[in-house]
């Protein structure tokens, strides 16, 4: 059975041979490491900063008008949830 430290070896070796970095520079390496890092951060940001204003927006024109408001939702989306 594998190890931690193997496993990351060999899940970043797969990475490597999938972007076809694996025949480049170390320094070279770095830099597009880094560009995938910054890239993965700002997708990962602008996932937990907007995603939930914009899902908020979306369930607005989604559910019904009344739905937001009304003290039995739950038997509402339990309906609805059995249609589907």
């Amino acid at each position: 059975m594998l190890n931690l430290k193997q496993l990351a070896s060999h899940a970043y070796r797969q990475y490597e041979l999938v972007t076809c970095i694996n025949m480049l520079e170390p320094w070279e390496k770095k830099l597009i490491n880094g560009f995938f890092l910054v890239m993965l951060f700002l997708v990962l940001f602008s996932s937990f900063m907007y995603l939930p204003n914009y899902m908020q927006t979306l369930m607005q024109f989604v559910t019904p008008p009344n739905w937001h408001n009304s003290p039995d939702n739950a038997a509402y989306v339990a309906q609805k949830m059995a249609r589907s």
